[in-house]
């Protein structure tokens, strides 16, 4: 029978009058991989505290194990630091531990893209968390306590500390917003809520449903206790599950309409030697968002971007995926026409305006207040689409305080600006939406907003994120970055094209048994039916195409409604019509 090495009893803990911890009772074992979720503000990261002893219990009992090393991977650091990266990761160890641990310190922070030889105070945030979080892993204490260790780090650097941390010897408790990442890490979950913890003896993959099951129990039994105190229970929770189960649903339909992309690319493909028809040709008679052509940009020798060829249709969600400076932001810079490739060109389609989301978050004025950031000059109210919502309405949605509205922008968090400069950016955007990281410092249930938001977005969408989930959930169609220069197009997202290398790699499982023969398999005549469908349909298509553009530029005159109501009426119908009879085509196009 195994033992813990730490426990709460009775745990009780409050701040300013809020109760973090009420009677809370948990047990850490020396397997455990925990994920810590709950709201922003139920307490995590204090409770980490609580545990690493910084801070002390009102009343109840702190045990830990005689010989357990806890380790502490916070979210800030205040410290003023001048000393060698290397010097630094050995600070805590004697002399002949070092040496011992030199060989550590080099298998950390290759991986983590580390150079030792700097010092602490030449690096930026994001460079500060990766030394902190090697220094962490280094003394291998019995207990880990991470918190956000994902922030500021690309898609392969996560994947080597998810596969560092499945194999480690000791318990870990997890703190983040990245769900991929709990998921692949976790084998218990602790839900802090409300100054009660929750566990689950599973990981974060059951967390969803399990969560779904404990409100809507609590929802049966606060029917039977009060009407009243249901209603409100019922009130407050429907939000977070009916989200949950919307975001299931949308995660659905992604997945079939990726599965109907890619058939009716490969059709497209199968049928080129068959009939007079390609791809590119039916691009450009469909409303084309953007032509990348040959495109190459460089740094003296080093290779950034080696001639890329895309084509970005009206409503793609493009996901673009890559290590650290494998050339995703330089890509944005040139779309944006910020930078001049080397040679190619991206093209803008007719009529198409771009919304840019800068990771650096440029745009905010930290002189300028909440309020008039998003209003301008001196309005109550900002566009939503094509409504006008009041600006205190609108920025509950992304969890500010009113408040705080008033504040400058200099007084605001990390977290606070990136909500507030994704709320500016998402009100009203144009027809190519373009976003670099939004996803860093985000909740779980700001996240959850956002992807509601771009799933809506009836637009063309561009998207850099390492958040592996917020991809899976949004995108359509990734573009690979390999660091090298190239980049590769895939029909889905990053977890479908990692899961399909993966299944390549794999080796068959070797078979005792002699393959029997298999029958061989007539191949099944086309009908002329057929043939002659796989002909005319795409001419229909095309013809159908240019038909609702010519009806929908007389549709955009502003004076038709007025001058003709009748005709404007007709139009609207037939415009109707024929998208309707386009879309079934397209559906024929994709079975036969």
């Amino acid at each position: 029978m195994s033992y813990p090495i730490f426990s709460l009893k009775s745990a009780d803990l409050s701040f300013g009058g809020k109760n973090i911890l009420e009677s809370v009772d948990i047990d850490i074992y020396e397997s455990d991989r925990i994920c810590l979720v709950g709201k922003n503000g139920e307490g995590k990261s204090t409770l980490m505290k609580l545990i690493c002893d910084e801070l002390q219990l009102d009343s109840g009992e702190r045990w830990i194990l005689p010989g357990t090393k806890i380790g502490y991977l916070p979210q800030q650091f205040f410290e003023n630091f001048k000393s060698n990266i290397e010097e630094f990761l050995l600070s805590s160890f004697t002399s002949e531990e070092r040496e011992l641990k030199r060989y550590l310190v080099n298998v950390i922070t290759e991986p983590l893209q580390i150079d030792k030889s700097r010092y602490l105070n030449e690096l930026s945030g994001g460079q500060l968390r990766r030394v902190f979080l090697a220094k962490s892993l280094i003394q291998e204490p019995n207990l880990l306590l991470l918190d956000e260790p994902t922030n500021h780090l690309d898609i392969r650097t996560i994947e080597w500390l998810e596969d560092y941390l499945k194999t480690y010897k000791g318990a870990v408790i997890c703190i983040s917003h990245d769900r991929s990442f709990l998921r692949n890490i976790s084998n218990k979950t602790f839900w802090l809520e409300r100054g009660n913890i929750k566990t689950l003896n599973k990981g974060y993959e059951h967390f969803d449903d399990w969560s779904i099951q404990v409100y809507e129990q609590q929802q049966r039994e606060l029917v039977k206790l009060s009407k009243k105190l249901a209603e409100e229970e019922d009130w407050k929770h429907r939000g977070v599950t009916a989200r949950r189960k919307r975001n299931q649903r949308r995660l659905a339909e992604l997945h079939e309409l990726r599965d109907r992309l890619r058939a009716e690319k490969a059709a497209m493909k199968e049928a080129r030697t068959e009939i007079e028809y390609t791809q590119a040709d039916s691009f450009k008679k469909s409303k084309i968002v953007m032509e990348i052509e040959n495109l190459s940009y460089q740094i003296g020798d080093k290779i950034i971007i080696k001639d890329l060829n895309l084509v970005l249709a009206k409503g793609d969600k493009l996901g673009l995926v890559g290590p650290n400076g494998s050339g995703k932001t330089t890509l944005l810079n040139i779309l944006t026409g910020n930078l001049e490739p080397n040679s190619g060109r991206a093209k803008l389609g007719k009529n198409i305006a771009i919304t840019y989301y800068d990771q650096k978050r440029s745009d905010l004025d930290p002189d300028e207040t909440v309020w008039s950031t998003m209003c301008g000059g001196g309005s109550d109210y900002i566009k939503v689409g094509e409504k006008l919502v009041h600006v205190v309405s609108y920025l509950k949605n992304f969890m500010f305080d009113p408040k705080i509205l008033r504040n400058r922008i200099s007084t605001l968090s990390g977290g606070q600006a990136n909500r507030l400069m994704l709320a500016k950016t998402l009100a009203s955007p144009e027809s190519l939406l373009i976003l670099d990281e939004p996803t860093n410092d985000l909740d779980m249930d700001t996240l959850d907003m956002i992807q509601e938001i771009l799933s809506d977005y009836q637009g063309t969408l561009i998207l850099v994120s390492h958040d592996r989930d917020f991809l899976d959930r949004i995108v359509t169609k990734s573009l690979i970055f390999d660091g090298l220069g190239n980049t590769e197009e895939y029909y889905g997202s990053y977890l479908e094209y990692t899961n399909i290398l993966n299944k390549k790699t794999e080796k068959p499982a070797k078979q005792n048994k002699k393959p029997e023969p298999v029958a061989e398999v007539k191949q099944q005549k086309v009908s002329f039916k057929i043939k002659h469908e796989l002909e005319t349909i795409p001419k229909l298509i095309d013809a159908l195409e240019s038909e609702i553009a010519i009806i929908e530029e007389e549709l955009s005159d502003p004076s038709l409604y007025s001058n003709d109501q009748e005709k404007f009426l007709d139009l609207s119908q037939k415009v109707r019509n024929k998208k309707a009879e386009l879309e079934y085509l397209w559906i024929r196009w994709a079975e036969i």
